[in-house]
């Protein structure tokens, strides 16, 4: 039975902080099990697969068996996945060394360059709550994580502000980046999603009656 007062609430916190590390230490050695490299992209899914189970209000779902299922499910695919995005990127970066110099023509590029790496950059931080909450696979995956992400601009603020309100939490105490510093981003993420989805939803309900 859940405690009344104010030491349900001290309960509450306690567990969601416990929940928080533990899922954050999974993630992080399940990362190093598959050498980084092959351990980064599955862990992380299987990270995002477990907040968004909290953000559906099932704080009651086993960590573990979440985690471990999800990163057995999705290590093949995350790590395919893993791949297009690192050759992407180092494609970006590879351009962006190439056209250095000061004529108009190098600097269109290289500017043009910089703001598809920030768009890159952006869709990959929606990728992952896109990659746990929508049936789709491939480049859909990314095409609906780009949606999602400049189509809702207001959310798309609130993702780059509360990151960087995090950032400069972990750079204040350092020390929280070891026990928090991938799940509390995690959760942030599918929190913000959670609101999207909800406009969506709102969204299509409007349009259904505008129909009627």
């Amino acid at each position: 039975m859940e405690m009344p007062g104010i030491w349900g609430s001290f309960y509450r916190i306690s567990t969601a902080i416990y929940k928080l590390a533990y899922v954050n230490a999974l993630w992080l050695g399940f990362t190093l099990l598959g050498l980084v490299l092959f351990g980064f992209m599955p862990a992380t899914v299987a990270m995002f697969a477990v907040c968004r189970k909290w953000m559906q209000g099932d704080w009651d779902e086993p960590v573990f068996a979440t985690f471990w299922a999800n990163y057995k499910k999705e290590f093949i695919r995350s790590n395919g996945l893993g791949i297009a995005l690192i050759l992407v990127g180092f494609l970006i970066y590879w351009n962006l060394t190439l056209f250095t110099g000061m004529e108009w023509t190098y600097v269109i590029i290289r500017y043009t360059m910089i703001a598809v790496g920030v768009a890159f950059a952006i869709m990959v931080i929606f990728l992952f709550p896109t990659y746990v909450s929508f049936d789709v696979v491939g480049l859909d995956r990314i095409k609906t994580a780009f949606a999602l992400a400049f189509g809702h601009p207001t959310y798309l603020i609130l993702v780059l502000v509360g990151l960087y309100a995090l950032q400069m939490l972990f750079m204040t105490v350092p020390g929280l980046i070891l026990f928090f510093g991938a799940a509390v981003p995690a959760t942030f993420l599918m929190w913000v999603f959670k609101l999207v989805h909800h406009s969506l939803e709102r969204k299509a309900q409007t349009q259904e009656v505008q129909q009627t």
